[in-house]
């Protein structure tokens, strides 16, 4: 019986990236994210989780507890609401953590300015506000495809939906 050579099957080197939302809402609208800018041609693993809020600290900490040596990059989208310290910054730094920023306020509050709403001033006003316009609850990334398609999120100008649409879709 003759044996036959195995194949020899090249795996293309593929960058891994994580982007931590500071809790469920940030997940599910970066998953929304992720299912309209992660397509099999971009060459990499995108990786979301959510932290359980908490200070600046506590997210950043969740963002390097995540296998460190497992993704390329790190990513943490932040609401702004709560000052972030010399201290954090350094840390996120000395960790290879990127900080995107939702403003103003908090995701809701950039996306209620996305949609030309005025925000809300704290971050309850501004999940008040922006209920009605999710297609149900915002722990569900469906929900935010009633208001934030693609054609949404593509001609948005703002900073963090910038970053967030280019690092997904491996145009960063």
């Amino acid at each position: 019986m003759l044996k036959l050579a195995k194949k020899k099957v090249r795996k293309a080197n593929i960058a891994s990236l994580i982007v931590v939302g500071e809790g469920i809402h940030d997940r599910a609208f970066l998953n929304h994210m992720k299912d309209n800018y992660d397509g099999r041609k971009t060459g990499q693993v995108v990786k979301i989780e959510s932290s359980d809020g908490g200070s600046p600290r506590n997210i950043l900490m969740s963002a390097k507890k995540s296998q460190e040596a497992a993704y390329d990059k790190r990513y943490v989208l932040m609401d702004s609401d709560v000052a972030i310290q010399q201290q954090d910054w350094a840390y996120a730094e000395k960790h290879k953590i990127e900080v995107i920023l939702s403003t103003p306020v908090c995701l809701e509050g950039m996306l209620l300015d996305v949609l030309g709403v005025k925000p809300g001033t704290c971050g309850d006003s501004c999940k008040t506000k922006l209920k009605p316009f999710l297609g149900g609850c915002p722990t569900q990334k469906t929900s935010y495809q009633k208001s934030f398609s693609k054609e949404v999120l593509d001609t948005t100008e703002k900073d963090a939906i910038v970053s967030l649409r280019e690092l997904i879709s491996n145009q960063k």
